[in-house]
């Protein structure tokens, strides 16, 4: 097997060759090509490279093309059912009888020229291709067979048929995996690459059932998987013609011991120790991995709330789908929560507080009011368990949505009626402690002689400042610069600190990104250009790295991840980056307001540097207060972003079934020692690393080298730059060593390709 790189670079290299001849019109994309060279060695790789016409065919084929990773995963299966027979009815290049060995193969090929590709590179005696619709062959033939995989288009539609009396959907994909599982041997398995559309159509699973076949497993694929050709997400569906009470649900991961894991639970019809490593399901039931994900996270949410479950059909009076077109002229019923069916937008109690124009957006849920209270109960789907329901609700590929039927079935945790109303009341003072201090700015600032009444009355609405608190939820190496300035009364030295703060705050968010962005490699490579400036004079800007250079890098970066997270196609894509993070860690990654405030203070930390010379104590008391503006807007931004998540360092890690359990350092807070936790991984950690967490999960973002833990002094260092041929980096809290002048390592020349534009650019400019 070559290597990956060496085989991308002699890709690029016939292609930028190719560019300069007028008949070659470009490419999809190089994923095909990839594989083939991976998979096929270098003897038939170098063969394709020195054809023009086998390029143009591979390099724009149609189809979606899977990392090497997935196509590992569908041979583990086969080796379960150990084939002699095959057959695929829709093959492509990109089909994984090409480059497995599943016995015998009978295979349909619809396309003249990919027809001629796989005949051409994919030279296999067992093999029996055959050029046309598989259509007939499958109505007619009496054969039978171990093992059916198939790639088969997605969207693509086809006028219902009949298969043994019964009707089909009009679903191509759905109707070809049914009509070629009726051709399995008792104990053969059906793999097929399903839209997310498949498990939502109720229809195709009744049709199932009537024809005797079961979903054995589905095994979901995470979304970017087929990128750059598609975003969307999708499923491996396992069918069987033996009997099965649950469906096995599992998500396939890039990492080959969790999927050997996963394997194993599916063959021996075992739970995983996380959900992700297999769980059973009624067949029925199952909408999405997502969707089971985040019913599952919802679980872990109501054990804090305390309260029982209800359904709310047995709190509601009536659910209404809503008709008016609009808010004016909704009939208002007492008692009723607006729910919208889309999107993130608030529920809400009235129709005039909706914030999406169109009513027809929204459920119109009349309570019990003996039994729930609009308000409380609006509140609850705001909240974040609230928004985790919601998203368990939800169903639809291109934009989801709670349908009627699914929030029929939804189960809220609610306390009795007495205490909803005694939290509405607490929410009620919160308002109105806010709408007091609203009052007490405006008028500062419209009678600023009364400044001395106006802070005697701040004080005796808030005795204490709560900004410590805060500080101690923030990671410890931003919250340990932020303690520096709070602790401190001399102004020169608060000004200093608040500056350290700022510049790590925006090299600390640009790390968190990037290690996030560079979990997908491809998807990386694909979108870099985005965020890496390709400007020559700034092609080494990070071996003397500023604050206003990560101003940059921060503010592109957050414009992309604000771009992906709000596009409805992307958005899971996007989380899963992260790790699977609460909504408020997302909010805070994309608020625009934390670059504003980190430009604004660059911009003073220019104007100020430029002054020279020593300034005045009054000077430093109004930098102060200049600085601490910033801060305070800062704050709303962020606002409980960190609440769920944590830096940690892995120590002692044990594997069970899949699932690591590691003991780590929590770097979180302002003082250390830091306190030690338990965290559960679904991959092994390195202790000599930092990883990003977040609470219930099991995904940990490992985090670029930017910064340095040193655990024998508890002290965190920000890489500055390259002098000579060391890094310098620099600690904001530690005043014993607080510069480091150390070899650089291959770990931090690594990240650095990250920072690096990619000259390697395709005809679309990607």
């Amino acid at each position: 097997m070559t290597d990956h790189k060496e085989i991308e670079q002699q890709i690029w290299i016939t292609l930028n060759r190719l560019r300069s001849d007028m008949s070659f019109s470009g490419f999809r994309s190089t994923k095909l090509l990839e594989l083939i060279g991976t998979t096929q060695g270098q003897e038939k790789f170098e063969q394709i490279l020195n054809s023009k016409e086998l390029i143009r065919a591979i390099t724009n084929t149609d189809g979606f093309t899977p990392p090497l990773y997935i196509y590992d995963f569908i041979n583990e299966l086969s080796k379960i059912v150990n084939p002699k027979t095959h057959l695929d009815p829709w093959l492509t290049p990109s089909s994984p009888c090409n480059f497995f060995d599943f016995g015998t193969t009978t295979s349909y090929c619809i396309n003249q020229t990919a027809f001629e590709t796989i005949k051409t590179i994919f030279e296999n005696p067992k093999t029996e291709i055959h050029l046309g619709d598989s259509w007939q062959f499958l109505d007619s033939t009496k054969n039978k067979f171990d093992f059916i995989t198939c790639f088969p288009p997605f969207g693509m539609r086809k006028e219902p048929t009949e298969i043994n009396g019964f009707k089909t959907s009009n679903d191509f994909g759905a109707t070809l995996l049914i009509k070629a599982s009726m051709l399995l041997n008792e104990n053969g398995r059906a793999v097929f690459l399903m839209s997310p559309s498949f498990l939502f159509d109720d229809r195709n699973k009744e049709l199932l059932t009537k024809l005797g076949l079961f979903a054995d497993a589905v095994f979901s694929i995470p979304n970017g998987a087929f990128l750059p050709q598609t975003n969307i997400a999708s499923n491996f569906v396992v069918l069987s013609k033996q009997p099965k009470e649950k469906t096995f649900i599992a998500e396939i991961s890039n990492d080959e011991k969790t999927n050997k894991t996963i394997i194993d639970n599916y063959k021996n019809r075992r739970a995983g120790k996380a959900i992700q490593l297999g769980s059973f399901i009624d067949f029925m039931e199952l909408k999405s991995f997502q969707g089971l994900l985040s019913q599952n996270e919802m679980q872990e949410l109501v054990k804090r709330i305390g309260y029982p479950p209800i359904r709310l059909t047995d709190v509601a009076v009536s659910i209404n789908l809503l008709k008016a077109s609009d808010a004016d002229e909704v009939e208002h019923l007492s008692n009723s929560v607006y729910l919208p069916k889309i999107g993130n937008s608030v529920a809400v109690t009235m129709p005039s507080e909706m914030k999406m124009k169109n009513p027809k957006n929204y459920f119109q849920i009349q309570l019990d009011e003996t039994k729930a209270n609009s308000t409380f109960v609006a509140n609850y789907f705001n909240s974040v368990i609230g928004r985790k329901l919601r998203e368990s609700l939800e169903v639809g590929v291109t934009i989801p949505t709670i349908s009627k039927s699914q929030l029929q079935t939804c189960v809220l945790h609610l306390p009795e009626l007495k205490t909803q109303i005694e939290l509405i009341k607490i929410d009620s003072k919160i308002d109105q402690f806010t709408l007091r201090l609203e009052e007490l700015k405006r008028n500062l600032w419209k009678q600023p002689k009364s400044y001395n009444s106006i802070e005697k009355e701040l004080k005796s609405i808030n005795q204490e400042e709560k900004l410590e608190q805060w500080i101690d939820n923030l990671p410890f190496p931003i919250s340990s610069i932020l303690w520096r300035y709070y602790a401190t009364k001399e102004n020169s030295k608060k000004v200093e600190h608040l500056f350290h703060f700022f510049e790590a705050l925006s090299e600390f968010f640009s790390m968190i990104i990037l290690s996030a962005f560079v979990q997908d490699q491809e998807f990386y490579k694909q979108e870099r250009h985005n965020w890496i400036d390709t400007d020559e004079k700034f092609k080494e800007w990070y071996f003397r790295a500023t604050f206003g250079s990560w101003n940059i890098l921060t503010s592109r970066l957050s414009k992309s991840v604000r771009r992906f997270y709000t596009d409805a196609d992307k958005k899971e894509f996007c989380k899963n980056l992260f790790g699977n993070p609460t909504e408020a860690f997302m909010k805070m990654l994309t608020e625009k307001g934390i670059v504003n405030t980190l430009l604004t203070v660059a911009e003073l930390r220019n104007k100020w540097k430029g002054h020279g010379g020593i300034t005045s104590e009054e000077e430093n008391k109004q930098r102060v207060t200049a600085l601490e503006q910033q801060l305070n807007e800062l704050r709303k931004f962020i606002a409980d972003g960190f609440e769920e998540t944590r830096i940690v360092s892995a120590k002692q890690g044990e594997l069970d079934e899949g699932v690591w359990t590691f003991t780590a350092k929590e770097l979180i807070g302002a003082k250390s020692p830091f306190r030690e936790t338990e965290i559960k991984s679904l991959v092994g950690l390195d202790k000599k690393k930092l990883y990003l967490t977040h609470t219930n999960q099991y995904k940990p973002v490992e985090l670029l080298p930017f910064i340095k833990f040193v655990e024998l002094s508890d002290a965190v260092y920000f890489y500055t730059s390259i002098e000579s041929k060391n890094v310098r980096w620099v600690s904001y809290h530690f005043d014993k060593d607080p510069e480091l002048n150390q070899p650089a390592d291959n770990e931090l020349f690594k990240a650095f390709e990250f920072l690096k534009h990619n000259d390697n650019k395709n005809s679309n400019g990607q």
